[in-house]
């Protein structure tokens, strides 16, 4: 039998008891497995196929202007840019995805992501809107069907748009020119 002291009027279980309510009334969520029933999304095309990312992720479109070439570089960074007076590395997705090219237009653009940490641009070849998705419409593909690059799927929504996890793009390293 454990041993209860008494604290005023209330015993170390009591006490543990109530600390333990509190802690999980003001416990703040964690955003990587709450769903909030409704993604906010950048919808973008990219060689000829319709990607999402969530809004959360996305700083700003802008134009894509001149990219200097970054030697030694990935072959999936194009290179580096200037947004607003910052230099932001440049990423290719098409080279990353493994998928098929399609030549660069007027109307490519820059979406420039960022967690707070990292940012980064991602060239896209046309933007396609902002909306949102219920959550519960973006399905993972089967494991025999899953792409190379699962690492970077949140899943897909009708068969016909990928939405992409824009927290595991910028979490990853490999993505990240350093300045060494």
């Amino acid at each position: 039998m454990t041993e209860m002291r008494d604290i005023g009027s209330r015993t170390d279980e009591s006490v543990r008891k109530i600390l333990s309510e509190r802690a999980q009334r003001i416990a703040v969520p964690d955003s990587g497995t709450t769903e909030t029933g409704i993604v906010e999304v950048l919808r973008f095309q990219l060689a000829y196929q319709e990607f999402a990312l969530g809004m959360r992720y996305v700083r700003e479109v802008i134009l894509t202007g001149e990219i200097t070439p970054v030697p030694g570089a990935p072959p999936f960074i194009s290179g580096i840019c200037a947004a607003r007076g910052q230099i932001i590395s440049l990423v290719d997705l098409r080279v990353l995805l493994s998928l098929p090219e399609k030549g660069l237009t007027d109307l490519n653009r820059v979406i420039v992501m960022t967690d707070g940490h990292t940012t980064f641009g991602i060239l896209a070849d046309n933007i396609t809107g902002i909306g949102t998705i219920p959550s519960s419409l973006i399905l993972m593909p089967d494991p025999g069907s899953a792409p190379s690059w699962i690492q970077y799927l949140k899943g897909y929504v009708g068969g016909t748009l990928i939405v992409l996890d824009a927290a595991a793009i910028l979490a990853d390293p490999a993505l990240i020119v350093e300045d060494s």
